[in-house]
C-alpha cells in the first residue's frame, strides 16, 4: 500500500537517531537542513517540534535480531516547525510518499532500492549520496530489507525508495503492480563494523509502524500530515 499526502511537515527518519532503545529516553537539539550542501542551507534550517517513535522501541520490548541495532521498528518521525510566514518546508521543496507493508516488492521479497544519505566516509558527510541497489527481505535479521551499499555511519535515517525520479510517459507498454514514483518504504538503520561488509539494512514500513505513526502526527496535527525526506539531521 501507499500514500501521499499534503502540507509537508513532517520527516521520516530512523528511531535511533530520536531515542535510546529500550531507555525511554529522547535526544533533543533536533534542526532539519533540506538539501544540506557543503555548509549550505539552500532552504533554511528548521527546528523540530517534536519526535514520534514506537512505545515498543522506547521501552525495549520491539523484536531485534541484534538488541537496539537490528530491529523490526527502527523508524521514527519528526513534526516540524513552521518558518515565521507559517509554511512547512515542503512548500519549496516538494515531498515524498510512503509506502507500506511490502510495496514496490515482489512475492519473494526483491525490490530496488535507491538510498539516499550523508555518509561521514563519503565526502566527509557534506554532500547528499546516492545508491542504487538490489533489496532483498531477510527473516534473520527482524525481515529487514538488506541492500549493497558503500555507505556508513552519517546515512543513518536516509531514504530508500522505490521508483525514484521523475515518472516516465509510457508508449507500446503498461505500469507494474506498484507504479507510484518516489514512494519511501524504509530508512537507513545499520551496517556492518567491518568496513568490508557492503551492505546496510532497514527496518520494513509496515502498518504496525509507520502508519501508526503518522496517523498519531496527522491527527494531532493535520496541516503537518505529509513526510518529507532527504536532508541531514544535525
Amino acid at each position: 500500500m501507499f500514500c501521499v499526502s499534503d502540507q509537508p511537515g513532517v520527516v521520516v527518519i530512523a528511531a535511533h537517531c530520536v531515542a535510546a532503545f529500550g531507555q525511554q529516553q529522547f535526544y533533543s537539539g533536533w534542526q532539519f537542513v533540506p538539501g544540506y550542501r557543503n555548509g549550505l542551507a539552500p532552504f533554511g534550517v528548521w527546528s523540530v517540534r517534536a519526535a514520534v517513535v514506537l512505545p515498543s522501541y522506547l521501552n525495549g520490548t520491539d523484536p531485534c535480531a541484534v538488541a537496539g541495532i537490528v530491529c523490526q521498528d527502527d523508524v521514527a518521525l519528526l513534526l516540524l516547525n513552521t518558518s515565521p510566514f507559517g509554511a512547512y518546508p515542503g512548500t519549496a521543496t516538494g515531498w515524498y510518499g510512503f509506502g507500506w507493508n511490502d510495496f514496490g516488492f515482489t512475492a519473494s521479497g526483491l525490490t530496488q532500492i535507491t538510498q539516499i544519505g550523508y555518509p561521514v566516509c563519503l565526502d566527509n558527510g557534506f554532500l547528499m549520496e546516492r545508491n542504487d541497489s538490489l533489496g532483498f527481505q531477510s527473516l534473520s535479521s527482524a525481515n529487514n530489507t538488506i541492500i549493497g551499499s558503500l555507505m556508513c555511519g552519517g546515512s543513518s535515517g536516509g531514504p530508500w525508495l522505490v521508483n525514484f525520479g521523475l515518472r516516465p510517459v509510457l508508449t507500446s507498454t503498461t505500469n507494474g503492480t506498484a507504479p507510484n514514483p518516489n514512494i519511501v518504504v524504509g530508512v537507513t538503520s545499520w551496517g556492518y563494523d567491518d568496513t568490508s561488509i557492503k551492505q546496510q539494512g532497514a527496518s520494513p514500513f509496515t502498518s504496525r509502524n509507520i502508519v501508526l505513526l503518522v496517523n498519531a502526527v496527522c491527527t494531532a496535527v493535520p496541516e503537518a500530515c505529509s513526510v518529507v525526506v532527504d536532508a541531514p539531521i544535525r
